[in-house]
């Protein structure tokens, strides 16, 4: 009796630790279900960006709407970091805001020819494509600096 207990039991645990996957919480794409990724080219490399947050914040009784607070990087890094935020239900033409870029700490934002396209954008998914220039200032050498942002489309299921 105690051998049958002991393969039910070596069975169970078995069966147990082969149904655990080590990526099950990942936020990242898990085959069709939740997604997180943002892809771009800067200046001429091209990043995915795998860990992203969504922060909300409701400004709805004063009239404003749900804020989305976007904040990506690598691997949870800091890096580079990218942030922007947008109200649910804007889309169409740069209905994101303040984007910036962060570059081992220097930090680059939004210029004149930076643009962006929200898809979809309906309080559990945001779909966005944008591309621009984004500036800085070098300490160091005392001068703006800037990247060049191309192709970027960011999905995110929240």
């Amino acid at each position: 009796m105690k051998k049958f207990f002991l393969s039910v039991f070596v069975l169970a645990v078995t069966l147990t630790t082969l149904s655990c996957n080590k990526d099950d919480d990942n936020n990242g794409d898990n085959g069709g279900g939740n997604q997180a990724q943002l892809i771009v080219t800067i200046d001429g490399q091209e990043l995915t960006f795998d860990s992203i947050i969504v922060d909300r914040y409701d400004y709805t009784d004063d009239g404003g709407g749900t804020e989305l607070d976007i904040t990506a990087t690598i691997g949870g890094g800091t890096g580079r970091i990218i942030t922007f935020y947008t109200y649910v239900g804007d889309t169409g033409a740069n209905a994101i805001y303040n984007f910036g870029y962060t570059l081992n700490g220097v930090y680059y934002s939004g210029f004149n020819n930076f643009v962006s396209v929200t898809n979809v954008n309906n309080g559990s998914r945001l779909e966005v494509n944008f591309s621009g220039t984004l500036g800085g200032y070098d300490e160091v050498n005392q001068e703006e600096i800037f990247v060049t942002l191309e192709n970027g489309t960011i999905a995110v299921d929240f």
